[in-house]
């Protein structure tokens, strides 16, 4: 989808939307048992990955995909069955049940409160440990996307378990019953994109926003894939019969299900704020009306968890003003992971870290972080920064590629800009980098109000053509959209002293705004939530 405004393609959505065929809207067309599926792909749709050539042969050969679909699910279920039984751990039946989904790129080093260094969900962590502490049983799930690394995760996550902390694989879940189901609601989705494509009406407002080659293939497979996931989440939730059911990324597919399963199982449900949420941001902004006032999932409506916890007051109002949450569904609580900054001066070391990397602790240390975000475009901030570092030989550089970044392309970019630099792995510890730092550089990512919170000033380069993502840093940060405005606005940041009390100053407001109170409780917070959502829901 081309690049816009968020007010213009919300417009394009709706006009798409209210286009009928015999009939019956696209959210008409895409449900799936009284559920519309339109809001299970809205994010990827409008944010389109490259398909594939051999995907799209698959996608076209119905057989063929049918049958690759039916083997990799069969065989990735066993896989996980049997891993789950061979490493299980003794748990509480008694006890009540938090269902959390998790994300492999958490899954790495963290520090606990004495900084010792061991594996852990950096994101969920002090949370488990809260819940556990007040006598929960903890189960978490994800899907195994990659075969090879997803199934290393896993083992990974497994061997760590505790006695009521456990871990299972969405795939887990399967059955030949959810694939059929799933295959069948493939078969009525093909059929429904028959007659919609001869809808010269539709295809002309499709093509508006370039949408109709994507279109086709999510009625052609992805639907289908959809609908099988939410007939797995259904089990998920009869076999583990949770009392609470909590996701983060909540416009993801497998989340959205999970909520939805949840929903119709009348068990409370809850989202939690993963990363920064722009104002053009396509999984969470939508127009009034499109979320039911009521709580309904149903055809017509958005499903949306309970109540949806996020990091401060900014993203309470844009959900409930730019976007249509309910105002009784958003609720700020802060950061969980936050809550270790607050004694960062106890958990990092920034001798030790430079010790590490070879680099000396009494030079200044600019951090590089890229973006989750196209190759190309990752391309052009990685080299733009590299080359305006060139004037500042004093400067030792430290690259922190995104932990969901494809492939090690960064690697070959400072190498073809012959820069010294170190390069630190995709699941290091960003505190940790945050904390040694004397600069910070990158585009828009939560980095930002961690750097913020830890009292680094930050540079952030937007050199994409289209509106701004994050608006809201031009104040905390050196903000620049050209690669020739770079050198200086990174002098100012280490330089020059009233622009750096200025940054201070303002961030100071920011932090409040974006992640609420540095006070080390908003795991309490969370905690405290889940416990009077749990006890409403047994009155």
């Amino acid at each position: 989808m081309a690049k816009s405004s968020p007010r213009s393609w919300l417009t394009l959505e709706q006009e798409i939307l209210k286009v009928k065929t015999d009939g019956k809207t696209l959210l008409d067309l895409t449900s799936y048992q009284g559920i519309a599926l339109w809001w299970f792909i809205r994010f990827r749709l409008l944010n389109p990955a490259k398909t594939t050539r051999l995907v799209s042969v698959l996608t076209k050969n119905t057989y063929v995909f049918s049958f690759t679909d039916l083997l990799y699910d069969f065989l990735a279920s066993r896989i996980c069955r049997m891993l789950s039984k061979c490493l299980s751990v003794r748990t509480d039946e008694k006890r009540p049940t938090v269902l959390i989904t998790v994300h492999d790129r958490d899954w790495k080093g963290l520090r606990d409160s004495s900084g010792r260094l061991r594996k852990g969900d950096v994101f969920f962590h002090s949370l488990f440990h809260e819940l556990q502490k007040r006598g929960f049983k903890i189960v978490t799930i994800t899907e195994l996307r990659h075969p090879i690394l997803g199934l290393k995760t896993m083992i990974d996550r497994m061997k760590n378990q505790q006695r009521n902390l456990v871990h299972r694989e969405f795939n887990t879940y399967w059955s030949m019953k959810t694939w059929k189901m799933g295959h069948d609601a493939k078969r009525n989705f093909r059929n429904a994109w028959k007659k919609a494509s001869k809808n010269e009406k539709l295809i002309e407002s499709l093509k508006k926003s370039g949408l109709e080659n994507e279109l086709a293939n999510y009625f052609n497979s992805i639907f289908g894939y959809v609908a099988k996931c939410l007939e797995i989440a259904k089990r998920v939730i009869a076999e583990e019969t949770p009392d609470f059911v909590l996701v983060s990324s909540e416009h993801g597919i497998v989340q959205k299900s999970l909520i939805v399963a949840g929903k119709l199982a009348k068990i409370p449900t809850m989202a939690i704020q993963h990363g920064t949420i722009g104002h053009i941001h396509k999984g969470y902004l939508s127009w009034k009306g499109s979320i039911s006032e009521a709580g309904s999932i149903k055809t017509p409506f958005c499903p949306i968890p309970d109540k949806t916890a996020v990091f401060g007051p900014y993203y309470l109002d844009l959900l409930t003003r730019t976007s249509a949450y309910p105002p009784n569904s958003v609720v700020v609580t802060g950061q969980p992971r936050y809550d270790t900054l607050v004694m960062a001066d106890r958990v990092y070391d920034k001798e030790k870290f430079c010790r590490k990397l070879n680099l000396d602790s009494n030079k200044k240390m600019v951090l590089i972080a890229t973006e989750n975000i196209p190759i190309p475009d990752g391309k052009v901030f990685l080299r733009s920064v590299l080359r305006a570092l060139q004037a500042f030989p004093e400067l030792q550089i430290v690259v922190k590629p995104h932990p969901g970044e494809r492939g090690e392309w960064y690697k070959n970019v400072v190498k073809e800009e012959n820069v010294n630099a170190v390069m630190l792995s995709k699941d290091a510890d960003t505190f940790e980098a945050l904390y040694a730092c004397d600069l910070l550089l990158t585009d828009f990512s939560t980095i930002v109000t961690e750097a913020i919170i830890l009292g680094k000033p930050s540079v952030t380069l937007h050199p994409n053509e289209g509106e701004d993502p994050a608006p809201h840093y031009r104040e905390v940060t050196l903000r620049v959209y050209r690669e020739a405005d770079l050198v200086s606005a990174i002098r100012e940041a280490l330089y020059d002293e009233k622009a750096r009390d200025k940054l201070r100053k303002e961030g100071k407001k920011f932090v409040h705004e974006h992640v609420y109170n540095q006070d080390g409780k908003a795991t309490e917070r969370i905690a405290n939530l889940i416990e009077s959502m749990i006890k409403k829901e047994l009155i």
